[in-house]
């Protein structure tokens, strides 16, 4: 038998060596003929009410999923944009015979699941509890109840949602795209405001629900464990009494291409990097001929880490941690654009290499080996999408909302494989050609003088409004860090009254969207050897640090250490001081002052202190923001600190409220007790 295989071993090993002298494996092999996808089944029908149903059978598992979609033209929300969004999560929040938590516990104890949005319902779950998923979603949609208690809670969640995105530069850097690229009154342009969000009221809510939702100008999909024949009964059934009626429609203008480059830009002074976007309005309808050569174009440039973009920018550069282009399919407008977070003192090198990137594909023929690989990625995206009963029923509906012909998605492949190097060329020259709209969010000071190479920076708000230019760092007459701290510690109540505190307790709640509930912090000081503090959830101790004796100690839910190094001169500090800036009195050294500038609106003088700095209100003298610079996971994050609210406590001025955002992360504290001695 050894010998056998031995034998047999020798025999392919021979074989393999032949091929490899007979094979010429210079050129690419030629490609077969594209395979024709084998797309899923489904059946449709219409209810009387004009609903237009597509079944998709699936019997492999006891499943079943129902969605229902709207198709409604886009709508300006004007002075209370953020409407549509409300009513489409109060949709679900309870109905005439169903209260929200009735509704969560009977879907909980289903094992379902059920959404609902500003255009969509979606319920889903075990086959065996059809009927009552079906009356779900006939009760939602026949007698929401609109609870006012539900409404209140998703305005304020709204508001907190607002509040974290003012720093959140991706999000700034969203709503500055839109607003540069369609203008405000345009529904891809309004931007959500807290103002906005405040004028809503129910009424609005209620009125946008009676508007649109309506089953004339809507789709249901239906997949998984059900016949088509159970189907239209149980439907026709639990929504005979949902009527049809006129349904508004509106009408935009296409927007143009603007007439000449613009580099348009929010400036934010804490930030380390820079979010940039370039790119333009496209016009791109559903079924046009030009989408997959768009695609080819796109994953060779940007469409993922073997895009040119990411190789150049960060494997080639180092400049930023990704870089991608993508482009949108819509009836309206769509946007084609490429994007990538950087270094500041990179950020026009950056723009430089986005513009040498798009003009390669727009003058340089793909090469072979490019066009191959892009293909191959798409088509096994394709194919991927094929192994879900979803897809099927996603086509389908596409296919009647958009007028396509019957086999559109059947001859996708073959559309793909007949792309050429000169499709993509000609593609990149009608839709990443020029002039392109360059927006970025950052730093001004630090790059605006660089980005007027690439023309006349224009500035915006981070609500999409046209502001005037920053006012940069200057040395007011006069000032010093000494005469800074002394308004600080004037409006404070004195240094001196804070130097002789030898006492100190307050107790603070921390909450985050998106947490189960507060968190209790604790802050206890014995001046100068004793500091604890203690942060807690529901009567559970998260973490507790304590110092005493010159000795600190870490416990709680990650486990128990002893503190060394920095980490315990760290706690050590915190037990000597009341304030930290009492240590800038006896250390000047320490900090530096910068000038004076204007950070969201507010005059205010600038302290460095080693990461971080410091933002003091030139009118009040209180400290207004402190930032710094923070390890992330993917690179350096900002973390920042406004200091939103003062309290006077017993004739000594501390913080009330304080707003913290890390990243796309953000907090508020409120200190709720202060006791002193």
């Amino acid at each position: 038998m050894k010998k056998y295989i031995y034998t047999l071993f020798i025999a392919l090993v021979t074989i393999s060596l032949s091929a490899q002298v007979t094979i010429d494996r210079s050129t690419a092999p030629t490609p077969g003929p594209a395979r024709t996808p084998e797309i899923g089944s489904y059946e449709s029908f219409e209810l009387k009410n004009g609903l237009k149903v597509f079944v998709v059978e699936d019997h492999k598992l006891p499943r079943i999923t129902m969605s229902l979609i709207l198709d409604r033209d886009p709508i300006v929300e004007g002075a209370k944009a953020g409407y549509v969004s409300i009513a489409g999560d109060l949709i679900g929040a309870g109905t005439a015979n169903r209260t929200k938590s009735a509704l969560d516990e009977e879907v909980d104890f289903m094992g379902a699941n059920f959404g609902t949005g500003s255009n969509s319902i979606r319920v889903g779950g075990l086959s065996k509890y059809t009927d009552q998923l079906i009356d779900i979603l006939s009760d939602v949609l026949l007698n929401p109840s609109f609870p006012e208690e539900e409404f209140d809670k998703l305005k304020s969640q709204m508001i907190s949602g607002l509040k974290a995105n003012a720093d959140d530069p991706d999000a700034i850097s969203g709503n500055l795209r839109g607003a540069a690229l369609y203008g405000l009154e345009h529904p891809y342009g309004e931007v959500m405001t807290e103002a906005t969000v405040e004028a809503i009221s129910i009424d609005d809510c209620k009125a946008y629900f009676d508007t649109y939702f309506r089953p004339n100008i809507a789709y249901m999909v239906v997949i998984g464990d059900i016949t088509v024949g159970d189907a239209k009964k149980k439907l026709n059934k639990a929504l005979k009494k949902w009527k049809a009626t006129d349904v508004p429609t509106h009408d935009y203008a296409k927007t143009p291409r603007a007439a000449s480059s613009r580099i348009v830009m929010v400036d934010k002074p804490s930030a380390v990097q820079s979010v940039v976007w370039l790119g333009n309005v496209i016009d791109l309808p559903q079924g046009h001929p030009d989408i997959e050569p768009l695609r080819v174009a796109n994953q060779i440039l940007g469409g993922g880490m073997s895009g040119r973009l990411f190789t150049n920018l960060r494997e080639d550069k180092a400049f930023t941690y990704g870089a991608y282009s993508n482009f949108g399919v819509d009836e309206l407008n769509a946007t084609f654009g490429a994007s990538a977070k950087v270094r500041n003192e990179v950020t026009d090198s950056a723009i430089t290499e986005f513009l040498y990137e798009i003009n390669r594909m727009k003058n340089e023929s793909v090469t072979e080996e490019d066009l191959v690989a892009a293909k191959a990625s798409l088509s096994g995206s394709f194919g991927r999408s094929l192994e879900s009963p979803a897809s099927a029923a996603n086509f389908a509906l596409n296919i009647a909302r958009y007028n396509l012909p019957s086999d559109y998605y059947n001859n996708y492949l073959s559309r793909l494989e007949g792309v050429t190097a000169e499709d993509v060329m000609r593609v990149a020259n009608t839709y990443m050609n020029g002039p392109l709209t360059i927006t970025v969010v950052g730093k001004a000071q630090d790059v605006a003088g660089k980005l007027s190479a690439f023309g006349e920076v224009e500035y915006f708000d981070t609500e999409g409004n046209a502001t005037e230019a920053p006012t940069f760092l200057f040395m007011p007459e006069g000032i010093t860090k000494e005469s800074v701290l002394n308004n600080y510690f004037e409006a404070i109540g004195g240094a001196e009254a804070f130097q002789n505190i030898t006492s100190f307790e307050q107790e603070m709640s921390l909450e985050a969207p998106g947490m189960p509930g507060a968190v209790g912090m604790k802050t206890v000081k014995n001046i100068p050897d004793y500091y604890l503090s203690e942060q807690s959830m529901q009567g559970m101790t998260l973490m507790k640090v304590e110092y005493k004796d010159g000795a600190a100690t870490r416990s709680g839910m990650r486990g128990n250490a002893e503190l060394e190094g920095e980490e315990l001169a760290s706690t050590a500090k915190e037990a000597k001081y009341v304030i930290s800036q009492l240590e800038w009195l006896e250390n000047p050294e320490a900090i530096t002052f910068d000038g004076q500038t204007l950070v969201n609106g507010k005059d205010v003088y600038q302290i460095t202190e080693g990461e971080q700095t410091h933002y003091f209100d030139v009118a009040t003298g209180l400290l207004y923001m402190s930032v710094e610079t923070a390890e992330g996971p993917e690179g350096d994050i900002t973390v920042t600190t406004v200091f939103k609210e003062w309290q006077e406590v017993d004739g000594l001025t501390f913080v009330k409220t304080i707003e913290q955002s890390a990243g796309p992360q953000s907090f508020t504290v409120t200190v709720n007790t202060v006791t002193w001695k």
